[in-house]
């Protein structure tokens, strides 16, 4: 299952979203990664509990980070942009990342620098690839009760059993209708 993320706007950062996948262990704990930063993982023991402590571990991750949509050149109108992490590592050196290919980084002595350069990494890879983007919709749960529809449809008996069960209702029904008055009649109900 995937969520959105949405951070508070910052002195850096601006509000934005994370995607980040949320699986169920089988200890009934819950994991939760974003997409894109391996390194920003967080687990609880409820669904809601494992999305909080992971907001808060990338919303600290983050604090002097920020983030920039790279154009692609010659971009097709059906690719998306990527989205950038820029940091600044030390004074005067920065480090920018591709989100989602963490092989695509650069160093640069300024932010333009850094921008520059990560643009030639990026360049250079969709020389030979392709950026599309992919609607996935998550699966929907089937009704526990599902795997049961049909399996008697070819059951002899089948008719016999539903004109019983037709029959039993009824039975109940004229029981019902003549208990509710009295029961009515004893709780004091007009």
């Amino acid at each position: 299952m995937t969520t959105k993320i949405l951070l508070k706007s910052s002195d850096k950062l601006t509000n934005f979203s994370l995607t980040a996948v949320i699986e169920q262990e089988t200890e009934g704990k819950y994991q939760a990664m974003v997409l894109g930063l391996p390194e920003c993982q967080a687990e609880g023991n409820t669904r809601e509990e494992a999305i909080a402590n992971l907001s808060q571990l990338v919303t600290n991750h983050l604090e002097k980070a920020e983030f920039i949509s790279l154009e692609i050149q010659e971009q097709k109108p059906d690719s998306p942009a990527l989205t950038i992490l820029i940091e600044q590592e030390t004074e005067g050196k920065y480090q920018a990342m591709a989100l989602g290919w963490e092989e695509c980084k650069a160093e640069g002595n300024s932010r333009e620098e850094v921008i520059t350069n990560i643009s030639l990494v990026v360049g250079d890879r969709l020389e030979k690839a392709e950026l599309i983007s992919l609607a996935i919709q998550p699966p929907k749960p089937e009704h526990p009760w599902m795997k049961f529809a049909g399996m008697y449809k070819d059951n002899p008996l089948f008719d016999e059993v539903v004109a019983y069960m037709e029959a039993d209702r009824n039975t109940l029904d004229e029981e019902m209708g003549t208990d509710y008055p009295q029961v009515d009649v004893e709780i004091g109900v007009k």
